[in-house]
């Protein structure tokens, strides 16, 4: 039987998160982008 490892675990998770953050933070700059450019053109 395979011990059992909470830090496999948690290197999954935080790979996971990771992926998450990176797509929520594209996402934001992308919003933040086309804000600041509306905000340049008038």
């Amino acid at each position: 039987m395979a011990k059992y490892d909470p830090n496999r675990r948690e290197k999954i998770l935080n790979k996971t998160q990771e992926v998450l953050y990176q797509k929520e933070f594209k996402r934001a700059d992308r919003a933040y982008e086309q804000v600041t450019q509306n905000r340049n053109r008038t």
